[in-house]
Parts: structure tokens; C-alpha cells; sequence
């Protein structure tokens, strides 16, 4: 009894500090943000907040790394919209707290729909700020980091399911990614809401697409796929995308 409790006061302890830290981790990329520009600090801090996965063997480091990139690029996405939108605090704010939201109640679900969710936030985030800056890299290297991102939010949805071509799928998705970010590369539309932050049509149609085929997959992966979701969300899918393609009010940069 005495071994049980100790093991649960360190689990509250442990439960007490994760909160604390998970809280006061977007503070601190906020003041780094605001504090030194370009905000490399803040990405090192993001990097730096994964060390609990070298706490193990060297055998599973690779595997912790690839559980945890979906964790990681949301993080990275997060330093550079709030660098973004280095002229408005209150936008820095909402995207604080934001960040605060991701790693207190959607990082740390393990369903279905909350590993759905993970992965079309990543994927979201991050093509939001690759095309952000992708004035200041190469083609090659946007095209590439867009498929990258592709196939590590692929990966992270797949990986909750009994797929036994996991890495298949996902390099298909990344292929996917990378081929539209090429196309959109040449032709970059972007939606102006008037913030300091602008959303790139790519980021809007990867979430329609990815949340249709994430939806399909798992339906089917529970045997409950049918005609008439299929056609359902076909439809659903279409519609949207025929609003961002053809009825929004975009501004275009060629």
C-alpha cells in the first residue's frame, strides 16, 4: 500500500507538472517571438520541449521522433504565425492561447477522431506557413517540405488503424501534397481576412480533400462505408471546394 501510493503521488506530481509546462510553454514562445527576430530561440524551445524522447534507448529515438512530428510541426507552425503577425499582439495572443488549447486537449487525445484531428491541424498549420515564406526559399525546398508535412500528417492518421501499408499511403498522400504544392507554387491564391496572417488556397483545399478521404478511410476501416456516405461526402467535399475555387473573394499573386 505504502509502494501505491508513492507511485500515485508521483503520478499526480508528474500530471501537475505537465499541465504547468504545457501551459506555460506558449508564453514563453510568445515573449521569444516578440523578444529576437528571426525568432530561432522560440523554434529551439519547441524542439527542445521533445527531449522526453531521447529518455529512452537509443533503439526507440527514431520511432519517438516520428510519434512526435505531428506535435512538432504544429509547434514550429505556431512560432512562425505568431512572427507573422509580429505587428498585432492581440492576434499573437489569440494564437497563444490557441497553442495552449493543442496541447492541453487535442494533443493528448488517442481516438480516431482526435488523431484525425491532429494530423489536419499539422498539415493546416504548416502549409499556412510554408507558402507564407516560400518567397524566401527555393521551389525545390517548398515543394519538398509540403510533401513532407503530407506524409507525416498521412502517417500519424493512418498509424491509429491495423494498416499494414502504412508507409505506402502515406508517401501516396505525400506524393499528393507535393504535386499540388508545385501547381500552387507558380500560381499562389491566398484568402486576405484582413489579418497579418493570410491563408493559402493550398492550406483550405488539403483540408477539404484531407478530411473527405480521412472520413472514407475510416468508415472503411470500421465497415461501415456505404453508397450513400460515399456520394454524401463526395458531395460535401465538392461543394466546398467549388466555394474556395470559384466564390470566394480572393486576392491572387503570380
Amino acid at each position: 500500500m505504502e509502494l501505491l501510493r508513492s507511485k500515485a503521488a508521483r503520478t499526480r506530481v508528474s500530471e501537475i507538472f505537465y499541465i504547468v509546462f504545457n501551459a506555460l510553454l506558449p508564453v514563453a514562445l510568445l515573449f521569444l517571438v516578440r523578444g529576437f527576430d528571426p525568432p530561432y530561440l522560440a523554434i529551439a524551445l519547441v524542439l527542445l520541449s521533445k527531449w522526453r524522447i531521447f529518455a529512452l534507448r537509443p533503439r526507440f529515438w527514431w520511432a519517438n521522433i516520428k510519434a512526435n512530428l505531428v506535435d512538432m510541426l504544429v509547434g514550429v507552425s505556431v512560432v512562425g504565425l505568431m512572427y507573422l503577425a509580429s505587428s498585432e499582439l492581440v492576434v499573437q495572443l489569440v494564437i497563444m492561447l490557441g497553442y495552449g488549447a493543442w496541447l492541453l486537449a487535442i494533443k493528448p487525445r488517442s481516438g480516431p477522431h482526435g488523431i484525425m484531428v491532429q494530423a489536419g491541424t499539422a498539415q493546416f498549420l504548416s502549409l499556412i506557413v510554408l507558402f507564407s515564406f516560400s518567397t524566401l526559399f527555393n521551389e525545390f525546398v517548398v515543394v519538398l517540405a509540403c510533401g513532407l508535412v503530407g506524409y507525416v500528417a498521412a502517417r500519424h492518421m493512418i498509424s491509429n488503424y491495423e494498416e499494414p501499408y502504412v508507409e505506402l499511403w502515406a508517401t501516396l498522400w505525400a506524393l499528393f501534397v507535393a504535386e499540388l504544392a508545385w501547381l500552387l507554387f507558380r500560381w499562389t491564391t491566398v484568402y486576405n481576412l484582413g489579418l497579418p496572417v493570410v491563408i493559402p488556397q493550398i492550406a483550405l483545399i488539403m483540408l477539404v480533400v484531407g478530411f473527405c478521404v480521412a472520413r472514407l478511410y475510416h468508415s472503411a476501416k470500421e465497415d461501415r462505408l456505404s453508397q450513400s456516405m460515399l456520394r454524401g461526402t463526395l458531395l460535401f467535399g465538392t461543394l466546398l471546394l467549388a466555394v474556395i475555387l470559384l466564390f470566394s473573394p480572393w486576392d491572387v499573386t503570380i
